[in-house]
């Protein structure tokens, strides 16, 4: 029986119908090329870094089986296979990494079509970890200057300085190289305290990773001092005065102009605190004996060659730890060192040892507005006696206008001191400076 156009129709419609049906069920990939998701873009960010350890996140899409992250430490570099995680995770941490270094990464979206898996495409992100804090010191040089110095980190791309007066919030003094490990900040206030601290940096993209803070200790910035020019300097028949104070004061027994070139003072003679050896006229302790001996080796290497042809001392100079360098007086070590800085071409270099010293205390002084000679010397005497802490401890308290007579009063009350307790010694300096100092 032949079938009516009205069931022929029918018949072609439910047949084009299962047909549709049959490609539906029998197939994964869609009908809509445009809902795969290779075509979709998964795009990764950087939700959190610290020493050792990135966190990233990226946007999910509705359409994935899960996600594949993926890592690499270098541009020339091809990513790796780092993790799978499953649909559902919206990050990543991404542990036991090296401090200050950078890192990409990317995140595939993966999907099975048909009979494998179609990823997306990515959009990466650079990242970096944080360099380890770092030590910071901080001396206030002047009533308008702090020097600020620290410990470098080789794989750092520069450091952030930040200041903060007591009471205050941090300010952001500057950037500076990567090269650097010292700073001058010039714009400090008088008569103020501070603390400093460096955070080195390394970059990943556009952002700078910063290390933790880590302050230095409190400094406290001198009282401005009114006078003439900061800068001024000795004569040198000035120099040479001060020199045979600071000579007398220390091995002449305090007699002006006398000296021992040859003193070696074991360690804790002078004091519980001195850990060191102390040599020479100027009685240079610990690593400033240290230097002397470079600078005895690097002007007069025959000399050196001829009283340490060994090299016992000199291994220890470049070796060994100087602040807590120790010999007995009658050891070999000894011996060699006193040969050494007793000889000729010693004695020259003490006495340029000396003369630089003098130098580098007097510019500091100078630095805190105190130009007059006389005032400038005894400064100089406390500063090789105490350091420069006790030059800013005496000059807060001595009266205005600065003079030597003032200096020597607040002297007498700075009992207790390593530089007051010295009665004596503070006597004979200020006669010879009344006496010599022109």
């Amino acid at each position: 029986m032949q079938k009516s156009g009205r069931g022929k129709r029918i018949t072609v419609f439910f047949m084009a119908v299962f047909a549709m049906l049959a490609v539906t069920l029998c197939s994964e990939i869609p009908v809509n090329a445009a809902a795969s998701v290779k075509n979709i873009s998964v795009k990764a960010e950087v939700k959190a870094s610290s020493t050792n350890a990135i966190k990233i996140s990226w946007n999910r899409t509705s359409m994935a089986d899960g996600y594949v992250i993926y890592r690499r430490e270098s541009f020339t570099k091809s990513f790796q296979r780092l993790k799978v995680v499953n649909k559902n995770a919206a990050f990543y941490l991404d542990r036991n990494l090296i401090s200050s270094k950078p890192y990409q990464y990317a995140v595939r979206a993966y999907r099975k079509e048909g009979k494998k898996n179609v990823y997306s495409k990515f959009i990466a992100v650079t990242a970096a970890t944080r360099p380890q804090a770092t030590t910071v010191k901080a001396k206030a040089v002047s009533s308008s200057q702090v020097d600020i110095t620290w410990s470098k980190d080789l794989r750092t791309d520069g450091y952030r300085i930040y200041r903060r007066a007591a009471g205050e919030k941090w300010v952001l003094v500057n950037d500076v190289s990567k090269s650097s490990s010292s700073y001058e900040d010039q714009k400090v206030k008088a008569d103020t305290k501070y603390v400093y601290a460096v955070r080195p940096y390394k970059k990943g993209g556009n952002v700078k990773y910063m290390a933790s803070f880590k302050q230095s200790s409190l400094i406290h910035t001198p009282e401005k001092v009114s006078g003439g020019s900061s800068y001024a300097e000795f004569t040198q028949a000035q120099k040479d005065v001060m020199k045979k104070i600071l000579y007398a004061v220390e091995t002449g027994g305090q007699v002006y102009g006398r000296q021992d070139y040859a003193d070696f003072t074991e360690a804790y003679t002078n004091s519980s605190a001195e850990h060191a050896i102390t040599i020479g006229a100027g009685q240079w302790y610990a690593t400033e004996a240290q230097r002397l001996l470079k600078l005895i080796h690097t002007k007069y290497p025959a000399t050196w060659k001829k009283y340490d042809p060994k090299n016992y001392v000199w291994n220890d100079v470049v070796n060994k730890n100087w602040s807590t360098y120790k010999l007995d007086e009658n050891s070999g070590r000894a011996k060699i060192i006193v040969k050494l800085i007793s000889s000729a071409d010693g004695i020259k270099c003490q006495d340029q040892l000396m003369y630089q010293q003098i130098d580098e205390m007097q510019k500091e002084i100078r630095k805190l507005g105190i130009t007059e000679a006389k005032s400038v010397g005894m400064f100089i005497n406390i500063r090789h006696q105490g350091g420069y802490g006790a030059v800013t401890r005496v000059l807060k308290k001595t009266n205005r206008p600065v003079t030597l007579d003032n200096i020597y009063k607040a002297l007498q009350t700075d009992t207790g001191n390593q530089v007051g307790a010295y009665r004596t010694r503070q006597k004979c300096v200020y006669t010879w400076l009344k006496t010599y100092m022109k």
